[in-house]
């Protein structure tokens, strides 16, 4: 691929003495550095990706570095996202992650964007930058940048991570040779937003590796240097410390592109032996049908959703019927780990952070180990994060259930 930045004015010497390695790297060297200098490159997110994304890249020498996020830094952030410390938590973390940056790389220029990105200022946001990288929590962010990028004509470098898997792309709207191709393209229109490592947890390294690759792939487009993983799809499983490649095929006439005819069935195999379909409905199947992924990464699937994240539980009003206990049975405790205290009359209210870390309501310390329990939430998500979580502490009989939806 071309380069996608002119290369800026030479380089001093205090950046050339910084930059050796680079310099040194075949198919790199003083160019392509150049060129890292002369970029802008905004970053969404401030957490579990963006924290090694923006640290590689301010490392390497990318000239500004923009930052989105309308997040404060919380104590559980700190398990993965590794731009922030203990001092930190309570303030925004564009501030906290600015602060890190300019301490690793002075001469870079750091702006904070103290806001959420949506459909109706991404564009404004993004007009002035190179590229986009995009480690967001929520679909609903995910899409804004995705249509904004492809107005503006940036390539956006996207990566989500969840439990033990991750994912990476490059989509370019605007891309050369024939190789455009999007968010949508391949993953279909919006859907509801779903699972989250809030629900169903993350194993923090694989953050990193995942947000590493994701600076690299921002490099080579910014550089020129390299194969870009545009038209590609990398699937990574933690468990096994393997990627999987899927080739990605490009909107043709008008259809939502899919995983390429190209995809054998050696590539496709999952643990269970499925293989995905070819059609130009494979970008919207079911997960086992991609190999190293989960349902949070394909996102018509019946749960959804990504990355160091945080995407909010669609508020409800429980049904009657959901709130009762199994067959009025007084032994039955009803756990509500929803967004909201009092949603579910007569249950007992917890937060699933309290739980993760160890405090318990007494009406559940309480309660035998052997007698039933029912979590209960919104939509299900949180309630079989607690439903784990009471099954690991001793609690025996717990089950989970959805409210609504």
């Amino acid at each position: 691929m071309e380069p996608f930045v002119n290369p800026a004015g030479g380089l001093g010497p205090a950046e050339r003495r910084r930059a050796a390695r680079h310099l040194l790297l075949d198919g790199f060297g003083l160019a392509a550095q150049e060129r890292l200098a002369a970029s802008r490159v905004v970053v969404v997110g401030a957490g579990g990706l963006g924290s090694p994304v923006l640290q590689y890249l301010a490392a390497a020498g990318v000239g500004t570095l923009g930052i989105i996020d309308d997040d404060v830094v919380e104590a559980s952030n700190l398990q993965r996202q590794v731009l922030h410390s203990v001092a930190d938590v309570g303030r925004a973390k564009p501030d906290s992650a600015a602060d890190t940056l300019r301490g690793l790389a002075p001469e870079v220029e750091v702006i904070a964007h103290r806001e959420r990105l949506t459909r109706d200022n991404a564009a404004a946001i993004l007009a002035g930058y190179h590229l986009v990288v995009d480690g967001s929590d929520t679909f609903e962010t995910r899409y804004a940048v995705s249509d904004a990028a492809a107005r503006l004509g940036l390539p956006v470098v996207w990566g989500t991570v969840l439990g033990w898997d991750g994912q990476v792309s490059v989509f370019w709207s605007a891309a050369p040779d024939g190789r455009a191709i999007t968010y949508p393209d391949v993953f279909g229109p919006q859907p509801p937003e779903g699972e989250s490592c809030a629900t169903v947890g993350v194993l923090s390294p694989a953050c990193g590796v995942v947000g590493s690759t994701m600076a690299v792939e921002a490099v080579k487009v910014l550089t020129g240097t390299g194969d870009p993983a545009l038209g590609r799809l990398l699937a990574y499983d933690a468990r096994t410390s393997g990627w999987d490649t899927i080739e990605l095929a490009p909107p043709a006439s008008g259809e939502v592109a899919a995983a390429s005819d190209a995809l054998t069935a050696s590539e496709a195999s999952t643990p269970d032996g499925a293989v995905p379909t070819t059609s130009a409905e494979a970008g919207r199947t079911a997960s086992a049908e991609l190999p190293g992924t989960t349902s949070a990464e394909l996102p018509e699937t019946a749960s959804a959703e990504l990355p160091g994240t945080t995407s909010p539980e669609l508020p409800g009003t429980p049904s009657a019927e959901a709130a009762e206990t199994p067959s009025g049975d007084a032994s039955v405790l009803v756990l509500d780990v929803g967004l909201r205290p009092g949603g579910v009359p007569g249950a007992v209210f917890a937060r699933l952070e309290d739980l993760a870390a160890g405090r318990f309501p007494p009406e559940l310390l309480d309660h035998p180990a052997d007698w039933p329990v029912v979590v209960v939430c919104e939509r299900g998500l949180r309630s079989r994060g607690g439903e784990q979580l009471l099954r690991a502490e001793g609690w025996r009989d717990v089950t989970s259930r959805a409210l609504v939806g």
